[in-house]
């Protein structure tokens, strides 16, 4: 089997790394629904923090989407290099 070309592995790599930040983002988003989840079945609640925690929610939701988006784009780099 004859090896990869150069960028193609650059381009493995960078997968691979845009995978691990997508899992990561993901955590992030589940443990800030946690949190909020947490704070809204409070009694009595702090809308401050719940407040707060929605747009950290949405925050980390921003993030998550972002790295999926990079991870795409890496796959289709993938794709494209290593599979011609």
């Amino acid at each position: 089997m004859p090896s990869l070309p150069p960028i193609c592995e650059h381009a493995k790599a960078g997968l691979a790394k845009a995978k691990r930040e997508t899992a990561f983002r993901l955590n992030e988003l589940d443990d800030a629904q946690n949190k909020l989840q947490e704070l809204e079945a409070a009694h009595p609640p702090d809308e401050a923090a719940i407040e707060a925690q929605k747009a950290e929610v949405d925050q980390t939701r921003d993030n998550w989407l972002e790295a999926r988006k990079k991870q795409k784009e890496w796959q289709e780099a993938v794709d494209e290099l290593c599979n011609p």
